[in-house]
């Protein structure tokens, strides 16, 4: 067993195979188990679950998916959540890029790395996790507890406190090109990555629809079975939606699509504009 700090909040894990711990190697802290704010493991079953229906995966890096399923469940009880996407940050913003297997998400980061040299840090590649911080919860109950209402027991909506921002943190799991660092930034934008038709110019469109919103996201999370975490989910997807704006970048897999998509640094982060990219040479 050892134990991990992972977006601000302790781990304990309970591995058999080494794999996990080297993967961890950059979040492991030196603390107790009892110390931890929750603990996972795996059972075979679960492990076995985890692989693919020709069996191409290995028993370690099965057991590794496991742990980190189980590692994002109960991130829920601390107003964090699991998205499937990259996370770079730039001018200390940071920007999620999400997209359907083989779209270019990783090629359209590997832009922003060549066009942006030292100035950006992919924070992860693929399995990042978003923390709500409203401003005092964190401060007075340490970095790894729940909220608490003033009777002393967890919150069951933290997220609807009316201010505060979402954090990106760095995991272990960072994708095939182990893309990340252990680090954080404030979340500024959403995008969503499409691929265009053969001569269709690349475009930045900004997302109003919330429903489309919804819909898009839902994909790119892992919804718990239970009634009550699915529920929590939910709350911090609303959160998410109305603090942070969306967009959809359609484009070929090339430098010319880093211009289009940059224009989200010029971009307002606020909701309740109707017009945050007025003079930035593309249209909504």
């Amino acid at each position: 067993m050892f134990c991990v700090q992972i977006a601000e909040v302790l781990v304990a894990i309970e591995n058999r195979y080494a794999f996990t711990e080297r993967l961890c190697a950059d979040y492991i802290v030196d603390v107790l188990p009892d110390e931890c704010n929750f603990s996972v493991s795996a059972t075979p079953e679960e492990i076995a679950a985890e692989n693919s229906d020709e069996g191409t995966f290995s028993p370690a890096y099965c057991e590794s998916l496991a742990l980190y399923r189980k590692i994002c469940t109960h991130m829920l009880d601390y107003n964090a959540f699991l998205l499937h996407a990259a996370i770079v940050s730039y001018a200390g913003r940071g920007f999620a890029f999400a997209a359907k297997s083989g779209t270019g998400k990783s090629t359209h980061v590997a832009q922003w790395m060549r066009a942006l040299g030292d100035d950006v840090t992919v924070v992860n590649g693929d399995k990042p996790i978003l923390r709500w911080r409203n401003g005092e919860a964190v401060e007075a109950k340490g970095a790894g507890a729940p909220s608490e209402t003033p009777g002393g027991e967890a919150a069951e909506t933290a997220c609807d406190q009316p201010v505060g921002e979402f954090i990106a943190y760095g995991t272990p799991y960072c994708g095939k090109e182990n893309w990340g660092q252990n680090t954080s930034v404030p979340l500024h934008a959403v995008c969503f990555i499409e691929r265009c038709e053969p001569g269709e110019p690349d475009r930045l469109s900004r997302l109003e629809d919330d429903g489309e919103i919804v819909a898009r996201i839902m994909n790119q999370i892992l919804m718990p079975h239970d009634p009550a975490l699915a529920a929590r989910q939910l709350d911090l997807l609303d959160r998410l939606v109305n603090s942070a704006p969306f967009y959809v970048l359609r484009c070929t897999p090339t430098p010319a699509a880093f211009d289009a998509a940059f224009q989200m640094t010029l971009c307002d982060n606020g909701r309740e504009r109707t017009h945050r990219c007025e003079g930035s040479g593309h249209e909504d």
